[in-house]
């Protein structure tokens, strides 16, 4: 029977090198060209922006859930064996594997914490020993290792995240109806932004880029109007449209 392994990983670029969602998915394939299981999703995580927090670009971790029937010992070395080769010199690359079940409030907490305090390696290591964790620095400072535990413990909690590797959203492009979404992704369900669902045959301008949010531990794609309209309303991911450049400024890091 398969489990669910969270992968936390945070800290792998530089300024100007693919970004550590794009080494996520790397990472996620790698595993399952080994024959070890296969993946669920990547969510990517926003942590707090602050001067005292050294980062690359936008302070966001990343978690794959991977589903294993192998014990979850058999993941930590191609893990480190594959970011060891792959993390940009210059980067303070942290890594975090833990099955979903150890995953408890006082980690969640933890993981909610870093959305808005500053927290330290130190806690971080500290919190990981208690609980049992697989945390690890793998070069420079290392102090990935904090977004890397914040990252499974915020996928734990479910209701803070962004899907950037999802079966069928990278496939997605132009108009589309949400039946054709809900057939065609793993999405769960479409919408607005008050948490109504759409109809089947509502169209989703996709712009290319469809990303769902973490809801409640699913991946829900939320929508809102160009239009108020109702004969002639279009509806676009709430997610895009936080951007002016919303498809290019969104692809940068994923």
């Amino acid at each position: 029977m398969s489990d669910i392994v969270f992968i936390g990983i945070d800290d792998t670029d530089v300024i100007g090198s693919p970004g550590t969602g794009h080494l996520s998915r790397d990472i996620a394939k790698y595993l399952e060209r080994l024959g070890l299981g296969t993946a669920k999703g990547i969510t990517r995580h926003q942590l707090l922006v602050d001067d005292r927090i050294r980062y690359t670009s936008h302070n966001s971790s990343l978690c794959i859930a991977f589903a294993t029937e192998q014990p979850i010992e058999d993941l930590y070395k191609p893990c480190c064996d594959f970011l060891n080769s792959n993390f940009v010199e210059g980067s303070d690359p942290g890594l975090c594997i833990c099955r979903r079940q150890q995953l408890n409030d006082e980690l969640m907490g933890f993981g909610l914490k870093a959305r808005t305090m500053v927290l330290d390696m130190q806690d971080a290591s500290a919190l990981a020993r208690k609980n049992d964790l697989f945390l690890v620095e793998l070069g420079g400072s290392g102090e990935g290792i904090v977004g890397a535990l914040a990252a499974v413990a915020l996928r734990a909690e479910g209701n803070s995240g962004r899907f950037i590797e999802l079966r069928g959203i990278r496939d997605i492009k132009g108009f589309v109806s949400v039946s054709e979404i809900l057939k065609l992704t793993d999405i769960d369900a479409v919408q607005d932004a008050e948490g109504g669902l759409l109809d089947n045959d509502a169209v989703i301008d996709s712009l290319d880029w469809i990303r769902p949010s973490l809801v409640c531990d699913m991946p829900v794609l939320r929508v809102k109007p160009e239009s108020e309209d109702s004969d002639k309303r279009i509806w676009f991911s709430i997610e895009a449209r936080q951007h002016k450049n919303r498809k290019e400024a969104l692809k940068k890091n994923e």
